[in-house]
């Protein structure tokens, strides 16, 4: 690209950068975390389907198993190769699609009377969530602005966070009003209704405009960002010009010549993927471990069963309320200061949750490991869409949603299963403390802060950060 389109270029984004929070954008967040939800709901029936089919077909371990986990393997190898989708042809044709794929898979589920093909279905369904999964969190990092990109993100993730309760909402309900045999086929079929959203999506919900840069589309940008600074009271500044933007860009002209998960593992990327994968490692290590160790730790410390999972959900919903407060914190504080707080403060709750005694100290540690451990992805995925390029962000995110997951979901529940038979119940928590007090590490020895900065400077191969994006606008 030469240099007057490098100039143009630069003055688009960077008035695409100082934008407020408008109504569109307002609308953009709105649609992506309903997007997510019906994700959510999609990926959470999986839970009550094997209560009732165990019930209803006496399903064996291997078949409870086999259930669990097609699922989990679907959504992780679908992250893993949508990556290269999602920069080649679009977040927004990706995220529509997906939508299309698993809602329809889901729905045929209900028509078989198979376990084997109702796993195969799941597994089917995962590959589509799988690719559907980070691209919220990426579009909502090329979309919002510096100066609140952490917040809107935040948001995002605690509803996204508190929505996991309406599997189990809808659950018991079916329960209540349909035989067995029904039942289990309700949620299949209410996973079916999303597909009438896309004609919401198709109409209402603007592509990248990062992504509509990086392949040439100015005009529908141009359009976009008129609407935006309109709404917002703004000038159409065709001079307005960040510098450390164009810097980037100019940099940037000539690194697009490898793309692909492989290039993750090459300089300057390396460090930053590595890193990444760390944070993410915590986040999904957390979240799994409440998740299916919670009740367990808790019916053993005194509760009943119907309280340790009371508790349960409430931990899992609190993770909410701690991700609004995480994007305040890392658009005002900083990332790199807010994760690293969120970490040691959800390792003490682990710690605590160990050697309590009495109901307060297990209240005190479960309320801090939930509150500040369970929202940690609100933030860790907002920092690792920051890390990379536009060209390359798909790759990156997707990959690395793929890693955690695999990190959290399968080695960790399958390491812990081990951790459990041997040392109880306090070693899968102290496991989890000291993973986090080590996998944070990297961040703070290595990591960049990227606080009130353009995803444009933070994701390229050739700009140290180290001031504010308001030092550096001028006129070009």
């Amino acid at each position: 690209m030469g240099k007057t389109a490098n100039h143009l270029e630069a003055n688009l984004l960077s008035r695409l950068d100082r934008l407020p929070l408008t109504k569109t954008s307002i609308r953009y967040l709105v649609l992506l975390t309903v997007a997510a939800i019906i994700e959510a709901f999609d990926i959470g029936i999986i839970g009550q389907t094997i209560v009732v089919l165990k019930k209803l077909w006496n399903l064996s371990p291997s078949e409870v198993g086999l259930l669990g986990i097609t699922s989990t393997a679907g959504i992780v190898l679908g992250a893993l190769f949508a990556g290269r989708l999602l920069d080649k042809y679009g977040r927004k044709k990706v995220l529509i699609i997906g939508i299309l794929w698993f809602s329809f898979f889901t729905l045929i589920g209900a028509a078989f009377p198979s376990v084997h093909w109702i796993g195969a279905m799941r597994f089917v369904a995962g590959l589509a969530e799988g690719a559907v999964f980070a691209i919220p969190y990426l579009m909502l990092s090329e979309f919002i602005g510096s100066k609140r990109r952490a917040t809107a993100v935040g948001w995002y993730a605690s509803l996204l966070i508190m929505s996991y309760v309406i599997p189990n909402l809808i659950g018991a309900w079916t329960l209540a009003h349909f035989p067995l045999d029904v039942a289990w086929r309700v949620p299949f079929l209410l996973g079916g209704l999303p597909i009438l959203y896309i004609i919401i999506l198709i109409k209402w919900l603007p592509e990248s405009p990062r992504w509509l840069l990086q392949n040439g589309r100015v005009g529908e940008v141009e359009m976009l960002l008129e609407k935006l600074e309109k709404e917002a009271g703004l000038e159409h500044d065709q001079q307005f010009m960040n510098v450390q933007i164009l810097r980037a860009l100019n940099g940037g002209s000539n690194e697009k010549l490898s793309r692909g998960i492989t290039t993750l593992f090459k300089s300057p990327f390396l460090l930053r993927t590595f890193i990444c994968m760390a944070i993410s490692s915590i986040a999904s290590i957390i979240f799994y471990v409440l998740l299916v160790y919670a009740p367990t730790m808790f019916e053993m410390k005194g509760f009943s069963l119907e309280n340790a999972l009371l508790f349960t959900g409430i931990m899992m919903a609190l993770g909410g309320i701690g991700g609004i407060a995480l994007g305040y914190l890392s658009d005002t504080m900083g990332r790199k200061p807010t994760l690293i707080l969120y970490c040691f403060l959800a390792a003490i709750g682990a710690i605590i949750l160990i050697y309590a005694k009495n109901m307060t100290f297990m209240i005190i540690g479960g309320i801090l490991l939930s509150l500040f451990g369970n929202s940690l992805g609100a933030g860790t995925k907002n920092y690792s869409a920051e890390q990379f390029p536009t060209y390359l962000r798909g790759t990156g995110t997707s990959f690395l949603e793929a890693s955690a997951r695999f990190i959290g979901g399968i080695l960790m529940t399958y390491i812990a299963s081990y951790l459990l038979a041997s040392g109880g119940i306090s070693i899968v928590f102290w496991f989890v403390a000291i993973s986090t007090v080590i996998l944070i590490l990297p961040l703070i020895l290595w990591g960049q802060e990227t606080k009130g900065l353009s995803v444009d400077e933070t994701g390229s191969s050739n700009i140290t950060y180290t001031t504010e994006i308001d030092c550096v606008y001028e006129k070009a």
